[in-house]
């Protein structure tokens, strides 16, 4: 077999680093080697990991599944890979798949780690796979109900893809809200209600934090009523909440859930596993107006590492291109 070499993406301590790498020659059973045509940027969770704000206690919970190194050292960290099958058994080759792996331009992995991206869906907007999935295990953990008036509050990549899967629901009233007056064109043209301001938060059912800004969770409970849900979609690393428990919380019977895509809801795993929730959230992408969501401004991999010493404006899906 013929002899491959890569480049893949570290980080260590605030500074990111390409590395050169060698795969190995021999290969286990029903292992493939891909060739990486993109890798898209999850910024909210990135971010963190590049600031070196994962909390110690969290380091083997919030490991990416093919994670290789360590959060108190150095990561090579991502799970948003589509490429080209290179090497491995018939029915897989030359096909384009999804996968979790991080920013390397070819790597091997099990082939039972693959899903194959169906024609119809382009393989740039397969990126948004992952994201997806938060979305999806969201509604799952949330439960939304015909006739719920929903507000989703940061119109990251996250933040859209829920307010996206909330709107086709049938009998749902969602509305975005962002700080960023420039999202209002985007949500417009997703045909998404949108708001600039927190205090046009009236009556909520359910309020979906996806902002990453743990301020914003600390000032929902002014406009909670009774038995709303807040769903906390963001990760907030070492962000600290100062949630006033004792005020709206308790006397408007605050529900408070935390959405973690990690894990499947109890109740969901008879019908679905990981790999399953994947290929639902591929199916769900079926849809040329979540282009809207792909940053057209491609990068290379040996630019990533001064993209993440920079502040990038959370909304669109960063595509690295190999």
């Amino acid at each position: 077999m013929e002899q491959y070499t890569a480049q893949s993406f570290w980080v260590s301590k605030k500074k990111g680093i390409i590395e050169n790498e060698v795969l190995k020659k021999n290969l286990e059973d029903k292992e493939v080697i891909i060739k990486t045509l993109y890798s898209g940027i999850s910024y909210g969770t990135e971010k963190i990991v590049f600031d070196s704000q994962v909390p110690s206690n969290q380091y083997e919970f919030m490991k990416a599944p093919h994670q290789e190194g360590s959060f108190k050292s150095r990561v090579k960290y991502g799970y948003l890979n589509v490429g080209e099958v290179i090497h491995g058994p018939k029915e897989l080759m030359k096909k384009l798949v999804y996968t979790m792996y991080p920013h390397q331009s070819k790597y091997i992995i099990h082939s039972s780690f693959v899903t194959v991206i169906p024609n119809s869906i382009p393989p740039k907007r397969a990126l948004l796979t992952a994201n997806m999935e938060t979305a999806i295990n969201a509604m799952w953990d949330s439960n939304p109900s015909i006739g719920d008036k929903v507000y989703v509050i940061g119109a990251g990549i996250v933040g859209l893809l829920m307010a996206y899967v909330l709107s086709k629901t049938f009998g749902i009233e969602v509305t975005v809200v962002d700080k960023d007056m420039s999202k209002r064109n985007l949500c417009k043209r997703l045909d998404i209600n949108f708001s600039g301001d927190l205090n046009s938060i009236k009556n909520p059912d359910i309020i979906y934090e996806c902002s990453g800004d743990v301020s914003a969770l600390n000032s929902l409970v002014n406009y909670v009523t009774l038995d709303t849900k807040v769903c906390i979609v963001s990760w907030y690393g070492k962000q600290i909440s100062k949630i006033r428990m004792g005020e709206n919380c308790f006397s408007r019977r605050l529900n408070i859930i935390f959405s973690q895509v990690g894990n499947i809801p109890s109740y969901k795993l008879r019908k679905f596993d990981n790999l399953k929730r994947r290929s639902l959230a591929l199916s769900m992408l079926n849809d040329d107006t979540l282009d809207l969501l792909i940053d057209k401004k491609e990068i290379k991999l040996e630019d990533l590492p001064n993209f993440f010493k920079k502040n990038y404006t959370k909304g669109l899906c960063k595509v690295v291109r190999y």
